[in-house]
């Protein structure tokens, strides 16, 4: 059986209490935080890098949350 897909939201509220905490515990505005959870805009390898830092993720693991949307 296929496992349930975990979305990027769902693992940033689980670790922080909102996008802003994500964002400012990450060094980027939260606007910026907000664009890339929601889709609007693509992460670059030093912004994936951090993010899955901030999620304690391997890289490969935060990447497929952009690569499957």
């Amino acid at each position: 059986m296929e496992q349930p897909r975990v979305s990027l939201r769902g693992v940033v509220y689980d670790k922080f209490r909102s996008v802003a905490a994500l964002a400012e515990a990450i060094g980027w505005t939260r606007q910026k935080a907000g664009n890339i959870i929601n889709g609007n805009q693509e992460p670059s390898l030093d912004d994936t890098n951090k993010l899955a830092k901030a999620l304690d993720l391997d890289f490969q693991t935060t990447a497929e949350f952009f690569l499957h949307r």
